[in-house]
Parts: C-alpha cells; structure tokens; sequence
C-alpha cells in the first residue's frame, strides 16, 4: 500500500466515522478522486477497506446524498461496483443511466438485475437499459431474451454491441415471425444466418425477401422447402382448430397475403387433414366463392375438379394427388372409384388451359350454374 493511499485511507475513514452529512459529501469526493480523478492503483486489501467505508457511506444516507453520489459518478463508467450496485436498487431514476454506462458491472450482476425480485416495479425498464449497454456478452443478451419481453428484444437486435448466441437467435427468430419490428434488423445482423432468413421468409414483406435472396444466395428449391415447413408449423400450432371455421378463415387469408397459395401447398394441406381450410385457399385460387367449390368437391366424376385444376395450370400429378386427397373432405361417400378418376382425368387432359379458364369464369358470373350444369356442359366440351 502506497504512502499516498494510506493517508486517503485515513481521511475517508476519519470522514466515514463523522456520520455527517457534510461529512457523506467530502467522503463522496474522495471516492470519486480514487476510482477516476486519480486512477490509483487498488489493490486487493485496499478495495476490501474501501468497500466497507462505501458500506457506511450509502447505509441509511439521505437520498439527496444518495443522489448527490450518482451525480458525481454521472458520466463515470468506472464508478466503483459497491457504489453501482447499491444505488441501482435504490430508484429507477439513479439507477438508469449506471445500468446503459457503468463498466465495473460484469455479467453476474446484470443477469442477477435482469432476474431479481428486488425490483418491484418498471422491471421492464431495468432490462432495457441493459440492453442498451455499449457491449453485452451472450450471457447477459439470454437473460434478456428469457425475459419474453418484446420491446427489451427489439433494442437487443438493434444493438449491434450486443452479442447474440445460437440460442438466443433461434428464440429471436421464432419472435420476428409475429414482430414486424425484429425482422429486417435481425435479417441484417451479422449472427443471422440461412436458416434464419428461411425461417423468416415466408413472415417478412417483398422488399426484405429479395434482401434476404441477395444476402444469403437463397434458391428457389431452399425457398420451396421454407415454404413447406412454415406452413407446417402454422398448421401444428392450430391443429386443434381444424374445425373452427373463424381460425381456418384467418389461416388461409394468412397464407393468401403472403402469396403463398401453391399447388404444393394445397397438397400439405390435404396431407394434414384440413379439408377446411382446402376448401378455403382453393376458392381463392380459383377466385370461385365457397359454395362453388364445395360443388365441385362434391360432384361425382370429379371433372369439375379437373377443370378448376387445369384453368390454374396445375400439373397433372398434384391434380391427381389433390383429387385423391379431397375425397377425404366430402360430406358423403369418401372412397375414391376408379371409375370418377378416370372420368377426371379425361377431362384434365381434354381440356385446354384456356377452355377451362372460360368454365371458371361462367361459374363466377352464375355461381349456381355449376351445382345445375356443369357435368352436362363439360361432358359436351
């Protein structure tokens, strides 16, 4: 121990026994002089000694002197931990600006901030001033990220300080899905990855799309596959509600705002077994009403079904996988004869796209025009 630091030991020790409040000020100065005017070397005894006088300096002080405390170490990142610490759970207004700035604070006190019972209330703003932080450890950013809280999320990925592990990238991700604000900043992310952009692909607007082809090479059978699995997870998430027509409604206006009605999708979503929302994402393909297609799924011969199928240019496989699959959907007999998928498959390959666009469109114009006579008119064509 330096001569120097013996003698500013003594004087804050003799300031520390005055219990003035005079006394708390002058001690405050000194501290501040130790950790930053000075810079003074401080050893392993001495900071043992100076946290005991931090100890008698902030127990049952004032809050102005409290304050008066935090404004001396205002713009100090090197404000002493004991003092940091003590004063974080004293206000959220002291504790503010230490949380953002205060650099003594290692990883174990943040997460114990980030967890604590302590803070009663604006524990959300807590957890945001550490996210604002110049630098957070992966550690710190789970912490953050376990909280759930969307808004303490956002400043995360918009903090390029902050440093994002695996984990807390896949619970991002599954976040940006619903959270529109999370999604081009995470896209832009050195830690994003390809797998993120296609986890998100299908979530995000036009423009970021093609952000997300440029940045990460993205081809069409990966975007395919991206397609597959978000309907997947989208499906299993309401897997319960097949019946419930108001959920089905959302899932397919869903899946139509997001151009994402295709042949392939249509054949998933038969696999899974919502016949329902088939029935819903098929009409808006086709542009037919729903009483339309439940017509044409449930007319024996299934040749109104081919046709709808080749007005929408879709293959001759998918057709006949489609046609197999949403028998499954009829009200009455749901077996398929070979008989009716021969009969269709006449008519598909019978048919000209351009012939079948003309029925599609009749159909429209007389919505009950189908029910009544489209077996008899496409027998004729």
């Amino acid at each position: 121990m330096t001569v120097n630091m013996k003698e500013t030991l003594m004087t804050m020790k003799a300031l520390a026994a005055d219990n003035t409040e005079l006394s708390r000020v002058q001690l405050a100065g000194m501290l501040f002089d130790v950790f930053i005017s000075q810079r003074a070397h401080i050893g392993a005894a001495e900071e043992k000694e100076i946290n005991a006088l931090i100890d008698q300096l902030m127990e049952n002080a004032p809050y102005h002197i409290r304050e008066e405390i935090a404004r001396r170490f205002a713009d100090a990142y090197r404000m002493p931990r004991r003092i940091a610490m003590k004063l974080i759970y004293d206000s959220k207004e002291l504790a503010m600006p230490i949380l953002k700035n205060v650099d003594n604070l290692d990883d174990k006190d943040l997460i114990s901030i980030i967890k604590s019972d302590g803070i009663k209330e604006d524990k959300q703003q807590y957890a945001k001033a550490i996210a604002e932080r110049k630098e957070i450890s992966e550690a710190v950013v789970d912490a953050l990220v376990t909280t759930g809280d969307v808004e303490v999320i956002e400043v995360i990925v918009n903090n390029l300080g902050a440093k994002l592990s695996p984990k807390a990238v896949v619970a991002i991700t599954s976040i940006a899905r619903y959270m529109e604000a999370l999604q081009k900043p995470l896209l832009e992310r050195r830690e994003a990855t390809t797998e993120v952009a296609l986890k998100l692909f299908w979530w995000i607007e036009q423009d970021l799309r093609r952000y997300a082809i440029s940045r990460f090479y993205l081809v069409s059978e990966q975007i395919e596959s991206s397609l597959a699995s978000t309907i997947k997870d989208f499906l299993n998430d309401h897997a319960n509600e097949k019946d419930n027509d108001k959920v089905m409604e959302d899932l397919a206006k869903w899946i139509y705002d997001h151009k994402a009605i295709t042949p392939k999708v249509l054949q998933q979503v038969l696999r899974m077994g919502y016949f329902g929302l088939f029935k819903k994402l098929f009409a808006k393909m086709a542009g037919l009403s729903l009483d339309v297609i439940n017509g044409i799924i449930e007319e024996p011969g299934g040749r109104g079904f081919a046709a709808a199928c080749k007005a929408n240019k879709i293959d001759k496989a998918i057709f006949i996988s489609l046609l197999l699959l949403s028998r499954g959907g009829r009200q009455g007999e749901q077996n398929v004869n070979p008989r009716e998928v021969a009969s269709a498959l006449a008519v598909f390959d019978g048919l000209s796209i351009e012939k079948a666009a003309v029925l599609l469109a009749s159909w429209k114009l007389n919505p009950s025009y189908f029910k009544k006579t489209a077996e008899t008119k496409i027998v004729k064509m």
